[in-house]
């Protein structure tokens, strides 16, 4: 099933740059907050959405027969292809679909349908991945099985690209990213003959002649989930399994597919946490030793630099770049407190920015962990989450977080957000004065919510779940396409249906409601 390297590990800074450490732990809890300052440059302003701006687009899934809305399976996978809208619907009885939507009843529409397979058990219709003329996506049939399937965005025009496994035997892909007007992909299959998984690099233009293998990567190399697709390329991980993992560029080409740099030569090396915005990736490295370091790469192998080099008492997390720092959080596994650090991205050493404050630091198991990121594209702003463990499965308190690079900018917007294991909250930045979320309130349970980056500004979007299923929507996968942000919640129809929430610029008083 591939390589799904990359767990958390412990980490305290043992050298960057010229040299130096972080402070000790001890100063942790009370770290002072220097007088930095960085600009607030707002690309987009938005008002805050209101409640009446926000309604359900269409009644697309039955009643659901599972019954738990936690696990509803509603409209997903959203992209947006040539100006429009177009997402997956998987129904509980295996029926899958291709749809596009306006932002209207009758505007919301399905592109092309697939029927339940036999089986025990349809594949999902799942990763829409757009090129300027093409909507590549994996679906299931019972001629093909689960295959590479394309669209102009009509029925007629939407087909199996290739049978890459012949018969009704499914492929299974990975990576599907779009360079330029050619999609590259992982196919990955398990060789029989050695009882391990091969890795093959493909690219498509959408036809069978034009679907073919730019490399094989062969059994020895394990490739990691974990990619990035900085402009018109995928960048990806392989670990050979002799010892030794690098980091390669592909552009869709034989040429253009190549190893960028060797990262490092042990045998227990994993990735983690990879950012980008714009061409800047950010990414993690975590080692058996203990060691965790943070690198960066503008996609060549020049620009692939470490940045920063961390040890084993902290936890080091990547949240991304502002300006002219990277912004990483480090969690001591002693005192439990969370330090955001930002590492100056030409070189230098780690400076702390902000501590973040943990109630039950002393009260047992309590460690803070970050459980979302997000960033508008070219934004000057980091909107992130906070879960704080607990010795069971469900977090203590979980948390919503922005910053913008200083102390004073580093605010918390919002607490609890989803306080269960089974269910965490999505938190979109739409603007760098507007992020979408999810948080629990006890009169309304978990309903969507917005901010504007201010606490005064942070608020119930809208109160969506009927009171009969639990006060609770569980919204999932918000979605900007146009003057319109999409989510699925569920609510009354008692399923995960499609909604939509209205832009604009024009702002209004709050909703009474709200």
């Amino acid at each position: 099933m591939g390589w799904r390297g990359g767990w958390v590990m412990s980490l305290l800074v043992v050298g960057v740059g010229c040299g130096g450490a972080l402070p000790e732990e001890q100063t942790e809890a009370g770290l002072a907050q220097e007088p930095t300052s960085a600009p607030d440059v707002t690309a987009e302003a938005l008002c805050l959405p209101t409640d009446a701006g926000t309604q359900r687009v269409k009644t697309i899934l039955p009643p659901s027969e599972l019954g738990i809305p936690r696990f509803a399976m509603g409209p997903g996978d959203f992209e947006s292809f040539q100006g429009t809208l177009h997402f997956a619907v998987n129904f509980e009885d295996g029926r899958r679909g291709l749809w596009r939507s306006t932002g209207t009843d009758a505007g919301t529409t399905p592109v092309r349908s697939f029927s339940a397979t036999d089986g025990t058990s349809t594949p999902r219709l799942s990763q829409l991945t757009a090129t300027p003329t093409q909507l590549f996506f994996q679906a299931p049939d019972s001629v093909h099985g689960n295959e590479l399937w394309v669209s102009d965005g009509t029925t007629a025009g939407t087909h199996v690209v290739r049978d890459l496994t012949p018969g009704s035997e499914d492929s299974y892909l990975t990576h599907l990213t779009a360079a330029g007007s050619t999609l590259v992909f992982f196919r990955e299959v398990f060789d029989t003959t050695v009882f391990t998984t091969r890795y093959e690099l493909w690219k498509s233009d959408g036809t069978a002649a034009g679907t073919v293998r730019l490399r094989d990567f062969g059994t020895r190399v394990e490739v990691s989930y974990l990619d990035a697709k900085p402009g018109n390329a995928l960048l990806f991980f392989v670990r050979e399994l002799e010892g030794g993992i690098s980091l390669w560029r592909t552009d869709g080409t034989a040429t253009g597919t190549v190893q960028l740099k060797r990262l490092d030569a042990g045998p227990n090396t994993f990735p983690n946490d990879v950012r980008t915005s714009g061409a800047l990736t950010l990414f993690k490295l975590d080692e058996s030793t203990g060691l965790s370091e943070l690198w960066k790469s503008d996609g060549t192998a020049a620009g692939t630099l470490r940045l920063a080099s961390f040890g084993s008492t902290r936890s080091m997390r990547v949240l991304g770049a502002l300006g002219a720092h990277a912004y990483v959080t480090t969690t001591s596994y002693s005192t439990q407190y969370m330090v955001l650090y930002r590492v100056p991205l030409a070189g230098g050493n780690p400076e702390p920015v902000f501590t973040l404050p943990n109630d039950y630091a002393s009260q047992g198991p309590a460690f803070p962990y970050i459980d979302a990121v997000s960033q508008v594209p070219g934004g000057s702003r980091l909107y992130f989450s906070v879960a704080i463990g607990s010795d069971g499965p469900a977090p203590r308190d979980t948390q919503l977080w922005v910053t913008n690079g200083t102390a004073g900018g580093t605010t918390l917007l919002r607490r609890p957000l989803s306080l269960s294991d089974e269910y965490s909250s999505p938190v979109y930045a739409v603007a760098d004065n507007l992020v979408f979320f999810s948080a629990y309130d006890p009169a309304t349970g978990i309903e969507p919510w917005v901010s504007n980056g201010t606490t005064g500004g942070t608020r119930r979007l809208k109160n969506i779940a009927a009171p009969a299923q639990g006060d609770s929507s569980y919204p999932r996968e918000f979605f900007r396409q146009g003057n319109r942000v999409y989510f699925s919640a569920y609510d009354e129809t008692l399923n995960a249906q499609l909604w939509s929430s209205a832009l604009s610029n024009t702002c209004v008083a709050p909703d009474d409601a709200l």
